[in-house]
Protein backbone atom coordinates (compact mmCIF):
# COMPACT_ATOMS: atom_id res chain seq x y z
CA UNK A 1 0.00 0.00 0.00
CA UNK A 2 0.95 3.51 -0.97
CA UNK A 3 0.03 6.59 1.32
CA UNK A 4 0.90 9.85 -0.68
CA UNK A 5 3.03 12.52 1.94
CA UNK A 6 1.61 15.82 1.97
CA UNK A 7 4.11 18.83 2.17
CA UNK A 8 3.06 22.44 2.45
CA UNK A 9 5.34 25.50 1.66
CA UNK A 10 5.14 28.76 3.61
CA UNK A 11 7.37 31.82 1.95
CA UNK A 12 7.82 35.13 4.05
CA UNK A 13 9.41 37.86 3.21
CA UNK A 14 10.41 40.89 4.96
CA UNK A 15 12.04 44.06 4.08
CA UNK A 16 14.53 46.08 6.81
CA UNK A 17 16.27 49.90 5.69
CA UNK A 18 19.44 49.93 5.93
CA UNK A 19 20.52 53.22 5.84
CA UNK A 20 19.49 56.87 5.02
CA UNK A 21 20.15 56.95 1.07
CA UNK A 22 17.09 55.66 0.65
CA UNK A 23 19.16 52.21 0.52
CA UNK A 24 17.43 49.26 1.64
CA UNK A 25 17.91 45.10 1.68
CA UNK A 26 15.08 42.85 1.02
CA UNK A 27 14.99 39.52 3.01
CA UNK A 28 13.25 36.74 1.76
CA UNK A 29 12.71 34.15 4.49
CA UNK A 30 11.47 30.65 2.37
CA UNK A 31 10.38 28.19 5.25
CA UNK A 32 9.43 24.84 4.69
CA UNK A 33 7.05 23.59 6.83
CA UNK A 34 7.65 20.22 8.01
CA UNK A 35 6.47 16.83 6.37
CA UNK A 36 3.79 13.91 8.79
CA UNK A 37 6.52 11.40 8.12
CA UNK A 38 6.72 10.74 11.70
CA UNK A 39 3.19 10.50 12.38
CA UNK A 40 2.60 8.41 9.02
CA UNK A 41 5.17 5.98 10.46
CA UNK A 42 3.15 5.31 12.99
CA UNK A 43 0.43 5.42 11.16
CA UNK A 44 1.84 2.22 9.18
CA UNK A 45 1.75 0.40 12.30
CA UNK A 46 -1.93 -0.48 11.72
CA UNK A 47 -2.76 0.46 8.33
CA UNK A 48 -3.25 -2.89 6.71
CA UNK A 49 -5.46 -3.74 9.89
CA UNK A 50 -8.14 -1.04 8.96
CA UNK A 51 -8.07 -1.99 5.29
CA UNK A 52 -9.11 -5.11 6.17
CA UNK A 53 -12.21 -4.18 8.48
CA UNK A 54 -13.18 -1.77 5.80
CA UNK A 55 -13.87 -4.84 3.46
CA UNK A 56 -11.08 -5.97 1.88
CA UNK A 57 -11.11 -9.45 2.46
CA UNK A 58 -12.38 -11.27 -0.33
CA UNK A 59 -15.43 -14.25 0.10
CA UNK A 60 -18.15 -15.56 -1.59
CA UNK A 61 -20.86 -14.64 1.42
CA UNK A 62 -24.27 -17.04 1.49
CA UNK A 63 -23.86 -17.15 -2.11
CA UNK A 64 -24.99 -13.52 -2.43
CA UNK A 65 -22.74 -12.60 -4.31
CA UNK A 66 -19.26 -13.54 -6.45
CA UNK A 67 -16.09 -10.88 -5.21
CA UNK A 68 -13.64 -10.04 -8.31
CA UNK A 69 -10.85 -7.42 -8.56
CA UNK A 70 -12.87 -4.34 -9.31
CA UNK A 71 -10.67 -1.96 -11.17
CA UNK A 72 -10.58 1.47 -9.92
CA UNK A 73 -12.41 4.67 -11.29
CA UNK A 74 -11.64 8.13 -10.78
CA UNK A 75 -13.28 9.99 -8.67
CA UNK A 76 -14.08 13.38 -8.74
CA UNK A 77 -14.30 14.97 -5.37
CA UNK A 78 -14.96 18.85 -4.38
CA UNK A 79 -15.11 20.72 -0.98
CA UNK A 80 -19.05 20.79 -0.63
CA UNK A 81 -21.85 20.98 1.63
CA UNK A 82 -23.84 17.87 1.19
CA UNK A 83 -26.82 19.43 0.65
CA UNK A 84 -25.13 20.42 -2.90
CA UNK A 85 -25.43 16.78 -3.61
CA UNK A 86 -28.62 16.03 -2.92
CA UNK A 87 -28.47 13.27 -0.03
CA UNK A 88 -30.97 13.18 3.31
CA UNK A 89 -31.42 15.07 5.86
CA UNK A 90 -28.57 13.93 8.57
CA UNK A 91 -25.97 13.98 6.11
CA UNK A 92 -27.08 17.61 5.20
CA UNK A 93 -26.67 19.10 8.77
CA UNK A 94 -23.39 18.19 8.38
CA UNK A 95 -20.66 20.20 7.18
CA UNK A 96 -17.01 19.82 6.54
CA UNK A 97 -17.69 17.09 3.87
CA UNK A 98 -16.25 16.68 1.34
CA UNK A 99 -17.90 14.44 -2.04
CA UNK A 100 -16.88 11.65 -3.36
CA UNK A 101 -18.80 10.98 -6.58
CA UNK A 102 -18.40 8.53 -9.54
CA UNK A 103 -20.85 8.64 -12.55
CA UNK A 104 -19.71 5.21 -14.41
CA UNK A 105 -19.94 3.01 -11.22
CA UNK A 106 -23.02 5.15 -10.30
CA UNK A 107 -22.55 6.12 -6.80
CA UNK A 108 -22.10 8.99 -4.84
CA UNK A 109 -20.96 10.03 -0.75
CA UNK A 110 -19.36 12.48 1.46
CA UNK A 111 -16.80 11.79 3.69
CA UNK A 112 -15.15 13.92 6.35
CA UNK A 113 -12.80 17.37 4.81
CA UNK A 114 -9.03 16.24 5.55
CA UNK A 115 -9.17 12.34 4.41
CA UNK A 116 -6.61 11.45 1.64
CA UNK A 117 -7.32 8.95 -1.21
CA UNK A 118 -5.30 6.19 -1.22
CA UNK A 119 -4.88 3.36 -2.96
CA UNK A 120 -5.49 -0.14 -1.84
CA UNK A 121 -6.30 -3.37 -4.41
CA UNK A 122 -9.23 -4.94 -5.18
CA UNK A 123 -10.93 -1.95 -3.82
CA UNK A 124 -13.35 0.96 -5.24
CA UNK A 125 -12.92 3.79 -3.26
CA UNK A 126 -10.56 4.39 0.07
CA UNK A 127 -10.10 7.69 1.82
CA UNK A 128 -8.73 7.87 5.31
CA UNK A 129 -7.22 10.30 8.07
CA UNK A 130 -3.14 9.97 7.87
CA UNK A 131 -2.88 10.79 11.65
CA UNK A 132 -5.23 8.32 12.81
CA UNK A 133 -5.04 4.67 10.72
CA UNK A 134 -8.11 3.60 12.05
CA UNK A 135 -10.38 6.44 10.80
CA UNK A 136 -11.49 5.64 7.06
CA UNK A 137 -13.92 4.80 4.56
CA UNK A 138 -13.75 2.27 1.96
CA UNK A 139 -16.01 1.18 -0.95
CA UNK A 140 -16.39 -1.89 -2.53
CA UNK A 141 -18.15 -2.99 -5.75
CA UNK A 142 -18.79 -6.76 -6.56
CA UNK A 143 -21.22 -8.74 -9.22
CA UNK A 144 -24.01 -10.23 -8.09
CA UNK A 145 -26.92 -12.02 -9.64
CA UNK A 146 -29.19 -11.36 -7.49
CA UNK A 147 -31.78 -7.88 -7.76
CA UNK A 148 -32.34 -6.52 -4.14
CA UNK A 149 -30.54 -6.90 -1.07
CA UNK A 150 -33.76 -8.79 0.35
CA UNK A 151 -33.08 -11.68 -1.24
CA UNK A 152 -29.96 -12.34 0.91
CA UNK A 153 -32.17 -12.07 4.15
CA UNK A 154 -32.71 -9.61 6.36
CA UNK A 155 -30.81 -6.39 7.87
CA UNK A 156 -30.06 -8.06 10.64
CA UNK A 157 -29.18 -11.32 8.76
CA UNK A 158 -27.19 -9.96 6.46
CA UNK A 159 -25.16 -7.56 8.89
CA UNK A 160 -24.13 -11.24 11.08
CA UNK A 161 -22.88 -12.66 8.04
CA UNK A 162 -20.70 -9.81 6.50
CA UNK A 163 -19.33 -9.01 10.19
CA UNK A 164 -18.30 -12.66 10.88
CA UNK A 165 -17.01 -13.63 7.55
CA UNK A 166 -16.13 -9.85 5.46
CA UNK A 167 -15.69 -6.97 7.50
CA UNK A 168 -13.36 -8.00 10.68
CA UNK A 169 -9.81 -8.98 10.49
CA UNK A 170 -8.98 -12.70 10.69
CA UNK A 171 -9.01 -13.59 14.56
CA UNK A 172 -10.43 -10.43 15.39
CA UNK A 173 -13.72 -10.42 18.27
CA UNK A 174 -16.64 -8.92 16.28
CA UNK A 175 -20.29 -8.08 17.77
CA UNK A 176 -23.33 -6.17 15.38
CA UNK A 177 -24.82 -3.82 17.85
CA UNK A 178 -27.77 -2.56 15.70
CA UNK A 179 -29.18 -3.02 11.59
CA UNK A 180 -31.58 -1.07 9.90
CA UNK A 181 -33.33 -0.91 6.30
CA UNK A 182 -34.04 2.40 4.32
CA UNK A 183 -35.45 3.23 0.80
CA UNK A 184 -34.66 5.90 -1.53
CA UNK A 185 -37.20 7.79 -3.69
CA UNK A 186 -36.05 5.28 -6.53
CA UNK A 187 -36.87 2.80 -4.60
CA UNK A 188 -32.87 1.26 -4.20
CA UNK A 189 -33.08 -0.55 -0.61
CA UNK A 190 -30.36 -0.42 1.70
CA UNK A 191 -29.05 -2.02 4.58
CA UNK A 192 -26.88 0.27 7.46
CA UNK A 193 -25.41 -1.57 10.39
CA UNK A 194 -22.96 -0.57 13.07
CA UNK A 195 -20.40 -3.41 14.99
CA UNK A 196 -17.23 -3.67 17.03
CA UNK A 197 -14.16 -5.33 16.36
CA UNK A 198 -11.52 -6.17 19.19
CA UNK A 199 -8.01 -7.65 18.56
CA UNK A 200 -4.91 -7.53 20.76
CA UNK A 201 -3.59 -4.45 18.81
CA UNK A 202 -6.55 -1.98 18.22
CA UNK A 203 -10.75 -1.85 18.88
CA UNK A 204 -12.37 -0.28 15.71
CA UNK A 205 -16.29 0.98 16.21
CA UNK A 206 -17.67 1.02 12.48
CA UNK A 207 -20.36 1.81 9.94
CA UNK A 208 -21.71 -0.06 6.99
CA UNK A 209 -24.28 0.12 4.43
CA UNK A 210 -25.09 -2.36 1.30
CA UNK A 211 -27.47 -2.34 -1.52
CA UNK A 212 -27.97 -3.69 -4.83
CA UNK A 213 -28.62 -2.72 -7.79
CA UNK A 214 -28.12 -3.24 -11.85
CA UNK A 215 -25.73 -6.63 -11.43
CA UNK A 216 -23.72 -4.56 -8.58
CA UNK A 217 -23.70 -5.36 -5.27
CA UNK A 218 -21.79 -1.96 -2.95
CA UNK A 219 -20.33 -2.26 0.60
CA UNK A 220 -19.68 1.05 1.93
CA UNK A 221 -17.72 0.55 5.51
CA UNK A 222 -16.69 3.70 7.63
CA UNK A 223 -15.46 3.63 11.27
CA UNK A 224 -12.56 4.86 14.21
CA UNK A 225 -10.52 3.89 16.96
CA UNK A 226 -13.46 3.14 20.09
CA UNK A 227 -11.22 6.00 21.76
CA UNK A 228 -12.41 8.65 19.11
CA UNK A 229 -16.00 6.98 18.48
CA UNK A 230 -17.62 9.78 20.80
CA UNK A 231 -15.99 12.73 18.53
CA UNK A 232 -16.02 11.54 15.05
CA UNK A 233 -19.40 9.39 14.99
CA UNK A 234 -21.53 12.15 13.44
CA UNK A 235 -19.40 12.74 10.43
CA UNK A 236 -19.42 9.11 9.79
CA UNK A 237 -22.84 8.58 10.44
CA UNK A 238 -23.01 11.23 7.58
CA UNK A 239 -21.10 9.33 5.17
CA UNK A 240 -22.94 6.08 5.72
CA UNK A 241 -26.79 8.29 5.70
CA UNK A 242 -24.82 9.90 2.43
CA UNK A 243 -24.13 6.92 0.45
CA UNK A 244 -26.58 6.58 -2.70
CA UNK A 245 -26.92 4.84 -6.06
CA UNK A 246 -28.18 6.36 -9.15
CA UNK A 247 -29.23 3.33 -11.33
Amino acid sequence: MTMGMTTQTRVSRTTTRTNGNGLSRARVVVAMSRTRERRMKRARVVVDASANDAGSVAIDVADAFVVTSSRRRSIASACAFALAIGVNAEARAISGMNVAKDTREGFQFVYPVGWQEIQVDGQQAVYKDIIEPLESVALNVYPTQRASVREIGTASEVANTLVGKALTAPGAQAKVLKANERVDEAGHVYYSFEFVTKTKSYERHALTVVTITQGKFYTLTTGSSEKRWGKIKDRLQATVDSFQVYY
